[in-house]
């Protein structure tokens, strides 16, 4: 019973970490938030130099200008993935919804079910250590 519980924190732990702090933050911004599809952001997508914003998902380029400090030089290979990554989303025919199910899903999902799997792997190697 300890091992689900603990899988089940591990599983749910990031993303609410992840809306806790995007709700602590949300009364601090002042800017017009962002809105799309019906949906209203957290951040605007006004061009600031020194924040990312919306901009930077709507115009990759403009963030590299500015927000990128040490990648620089990986831009060649970077790129390469990054663009990849959002041409094969959009190539799905439904960006809004593969970019959710790839991205916030299935990748956060594996890591969650490979990190589970190294834990009880490491818990099975410290009980032959202790000669269980």
């Amino acid at each position: 019973m300890k091992k689900y519980i603990r899988n089940i924190l591990l599983l749910i732990f990031p993303f609410l970490l992840m809306v806790g702090v995007n709700e602590i933050v949300r009364p601090v911004i002042k800017k017009k938030p962002y809105a799309s599809h019906g949906i209203t952001a957290i951040n605007s997508a006004d061009k600031i130099q020194d924040k990312c914003t919306w901009i930077c998902h709507n115009q990759t380029s403009y963030c590299k200008k500015y927000h990128v400090k040490f990648a620089r030089d990986f831009f060649p290979v970077t790129d390469k993935i990054y663009f990849g990554v959002i041409s094969l989303l959009r190539s799905t025919g439904n960006y809004g919804m593969a970019n959710i199910i790839f991205l916030v899903v299935l990748i956060p999902f594996t890591m969650w079910f490979l990190l589970i799997q190294s834990i009880n792997i490491q818990e099975k190697i410290n009980d032959i250590k202790r000669g269980k």
